[in-house]
């Protein structure tokens, strides 16, 4: 069989059985349209937050939070702000446990780890997720609800420096409840660092003029001596001169230290006594919700395709194969088949 009869054969069997070819393609098609019907719905919140007392600009960088820690209008002679990243604090595991450990008076006082997993357990069966045995530990069921979280939340900067948080869930009541413990959340530990980083400053700063102070009051204590113990001597000399010289020059290096010092203090001390929320929904996660499903049209096409694909392959499979069988026959006759001998070749 030749090439172009082949494919004459081919052509003529395809048309022969294009019902065939045709009706797996509807029913792949089919298929993949129920596939796709049986896919969950998922909900998105959206919510971005921002500073209410940040610097002039109000923007939140990616890599610091001191603008949403309200503190950039501190005296200038403080500095050493606390430096986080807050997408990564964001999706960390502290607080995606914090999150899963709350609970929700309003949907029976359960966790949120505990509603993840029920809710998770409500959407399983064929080509879909894994059912979930309850754990009784509350640690265990808080690993599983963060890490069902972990899947399903996400927090970028946008170009205008806003903070924004995204959630996806089945359920659009955990949906929006989850994300207003996420901003309930990071809101309380930016609170809770600021309070324990002002604290640090202010001790440090407290223990750095009392040090200076002491130092002060030790320099005028030596300066009285040296002036009890030399009161009838040429002080144009130097070994009375110079020992007066390097005292004064001691305590106006301290002096400016204590300087510094004191208003570090004070710095630390206004931190100290400023409590003021840190952030504050602008949009807040209410519904209507974006949802979003897998693309009915785009698996109508994919199985159709691939039910065209299949029935032209098993349509012509009997024509190829015979063909390879008779191409093969023939390689192998031709491989075994004697050479002739030319009749001037010399006899062995």
């Amino acid at each position: 069989m030749t090439n172009i009869e082949l494919i004459k054969q081919l052509i003529k069997r395809l048309k022969k059985f294009s019902w065939l070819i045709l009706l797996l393609a509807i029913g792949f098609a089919g298929f993949f349209y129920y596939m796709a019907k049986q896919s969950l719905v998922l909900y998105t919140s959206k919510a971005t937050v921002f500073p209410l007392n940040s610097s002039g600009d109000n923007s939140v960088t990616s890599s610091t939070i001191s603008n949403i820690l309200g503190l950039s209008d501190a005296p200038k002679s403080f500095s050493g702000e606390a430096s986080i990243n807050i997408v990564e604090l964001a999706t960390s595991r502290r607080t995606r446990e914090a999150v899963a450990m709350e609970r929700i008076p309003s949907m029976q006082n359960k966790s949120i780890a505990q509603l993840l997993i029920e809710e998770h357990n409500r959407h399983t069966g064929f080509m879909q997720n894994e059912k979930i045995k309850m754990p009784q530990d509350s640690m265990q069921q808080n690993n599983i609800g963060s890490s069902l979280l972990k899947g399903g939340f996400s927090a970028k900067i946008n170009k205008n420096g806003i903070l924004e948080l995204y959630y996806s869930n089945t359920s659009t009541d955990l949906v929006r409840a989850v994300s207003y413990v996420y901003i309930d959340k990071i809101s309380s530990f930016y609170i809770d660092l600021k309070k324990k980083k002002a604290q640090i400053d202010f001790e440090f700063a407290v223990k750095k003029a009392d040090s200076l102070l002491v130092v002060l009051n030790s320099l005028d204590q030596r300066a009285i001596a040296l002036d009890e113990s030399t009161f009838f001597t040429n002080e144009d000399l130097k070994r009375y001169s110079l020992p007066k010289q390097n005292l004064m020059q001691d305590k106006s290096t301290v002096q400016s230290q204590y300087y510094y010092a004191v208003n570090n203090r004070e710095a630390a001390a206004y931190k100290l006594q400023k409590e003021t929320p840190i952030i504050e929904p602008l949009d807040k996660p209410e519904p209507p919700f974006d949802s979003s499903q897998k693309s009915s049209t785009f698996y109508i096409l994919i199985g159709f395709m691939l039910g065209l694909i299949l029935g032209i392959i098993l349509v012509s499979f009997k024509i190829i194969n015979r063909f390879l069988g008779e191409e093969l026959n023939k390689a192998i006759e031709k491989a075994t088949r004697p050479k002739p001998v030319p009749a001037d070749a010399p006899l062995k």
